[in-house]
């Protein structure tokens, strides 16, 4: 297992490098400039020179990224362009809201989504089967943003159980906590749920109707021991699999559902520097982003391989 980590960790390093000077090059490929935003539309060509001169703009595209990387491998990430702060600070602010939405949504959708796929796959081809697929395709079909406003209007504008936005932090009082995150976490949860729902009820079915099951029932072990002991343990790795994707989606989709709830989430963060062309704060947004996303990758190998100890050799 610790060769695993290793060698996964080994690859890990050229990915994380080759997302950053993507990230890098897309940015300064973007029409406009960050001068041109803080100078204003009327500026003079002079005045936006020394703006890009006083940012290190004008320098070479490989010159800047360098700076900016070997600054980032001591943990500075640079300073925002339009409030001066640094970029650490702000995202030490933001990640926590991401982190909290997107890790409830994952424990919503896979708390909902794996009981579902199991009990669809023990009632196979019942009514009750036929509900939760068709229940789980809606999940997957139905945009997010849409019902994010279909969500507000139900809880918060006519039931008046939550609040329609705003984030509360834990310093508050947890109830407070939970009102300003349960809804957003529950609209993004959705599709994960429904998608682990399929995947949940597709290992079931073949652990069911595998051989070891089928002599288990003839040998007259009880049906759950069966699905219990045997059925659902097999059937979860390759959920577990789908699970690090769900996480890695929950991360990217919280920018569409931060933006609609209002929240001061690294989602809302990464669309706001993008506007105003502050490439310190998008760039430090989109490596704390891919740095979960592989981070995740990683979790999702190790657990992988605890499940299923074939799965270390390789």
């Amino acid at each position: 297992m610790l060769r695993i980590i290793g060698r996964r960790l080994a690859q890990l390093v050229p990915t994380a490098l080759l997302a950053t000077i993507v990230t890098f090059a897309l940015l300064q490929l973007t029409p406009g400039g960050p001068a041109t935003t803080i100078a204003g539309p009327d500026a003079s060509p002079e005045s936006i020179a020394q703006i890009e001169s006083e940012l290190g703009l004008d320098e070479p595209i490989a010159l800047q990224y360098w700076t900016w990387l070997t600054n980032a491998v001591t943990g500075d990430l640079g300073t925002s362009f339009i409030d001066r702060a640094p970029v650490t600070e702000t995202l030490a602010r933001a990640a926590p809201v991401t982190l909290e939405i997107a890790g409830l949504a994952l424990v919503i959708a896979t708390v909902v989504g794996v009981p579902l796929g199991v009990v669809s796959a023990v009632r196979r081809r019942s009514v009750l089967d036929e509900s939760i697929r068709n229940a789980s395709g809606l999940g997957i079909a139905v945009p997010e943003f849409w019902l994010a406003m279909i969500a507000i209007y139900l809880f918060a504008l006519q039931l008046g159980w939550l609040p329609s936005g705003g984030f509360e932090p834990l310093s508050d009082g947890l109830g407070a906590n939970l009102e300003s995150v349960i809804m957003p976490a529950a609209v993004l949860a959705t599709s994960g749920a429904a998608i682990l729902t399929r995947q949940a009820r597709s290992g079931m079915i073949r652990a069911l109707d595998s051989t070891y099951v089928l002599a288990a029932r003839a040998a007259g072990v009880r049906p759950g021991d069966i699905y219990l002991k045997l059925a659902v343990r097999n059937s979860l790795i390759p959920v577990v699999t789908v699970m690090g994707l769900v996480a890695g989606t929950l991360i990217g989709g919280s920018v569409l559902v931060e933006r609609v709830f209002v929240l001061p989430g690294m989602g809302s963060l990464l669309i706001d520097s993008a506007l105003s062309k502050d490439y310190p704060v998008t760039q430090g947004v989109m490596v704390v982003l891919i740095g979960l996303i592989l981070v995740i990758t990683l979790l999702v190998d190790v657990s992988y391989g605890l499940l299923d100890p074939r799965t270390r050799r390789s």
